[in-house]
């Protein structure tokens, strides 16, 4: 299965005390060095928080959500696609644009270096993974 910056995809919520499923954004995109098993995704929701990204229903280019739904670009996390449960929909590149440019304008971009023989100590930064 192939998976594309902008879809939602329903997924597992890592941080949650008890199993808890909630909608992702894929915000990397064919950079990223995994990309053929994990994503970088953004978590969404229904509540209302002062950070985050209003999704207007015509912001949804496929599928949509029943409720208000929300970005929230501070919770940025890697998914493995395996993990990946049923696709809610798609979302216009410019909402995807908004909330990548939201999470990686705030926030140094850390890099990771990679060590092993197999790989030259080449780094990369995770804000260039996700363009739009």
């Amino acid at each position: 299965m192939s998976y594309a910056q902008g879809e939602v995809w329903w997924g597992p919520a890592p941080h949650k005390s008890d199993p808890a499923y909630r909608p992702w954004l894929i915000v990397s995109d064919s950079s990223h060095p995994f990309e053929d098993v994990e994503s970088i995704v953004v978590g969404m929701t229904t509540q209302q928080h002062p950070e985050g990204i209003p999704v207007p229903d015509d912001a949804w280019t496929q599928g949509g959500s029943k409720k208000r739904a929300y970005i929230s670009p501070w919770y940025v996390t890697t998914i493995k696609e395996r993990d990946f449960d049923d696709q809610q929909g798609t979302l216009s590149q410019s909402i995807v644009g908004e909330a990548s440019n939201r999470y990686t304008s705030t926030r140094p971009h850390p890099t990771v270096e990679k060590r092993s023989d197999r790989f030259s100590h080449s780094r990369f930064s995770i804000g260039s993974c996700i363009t739009v």
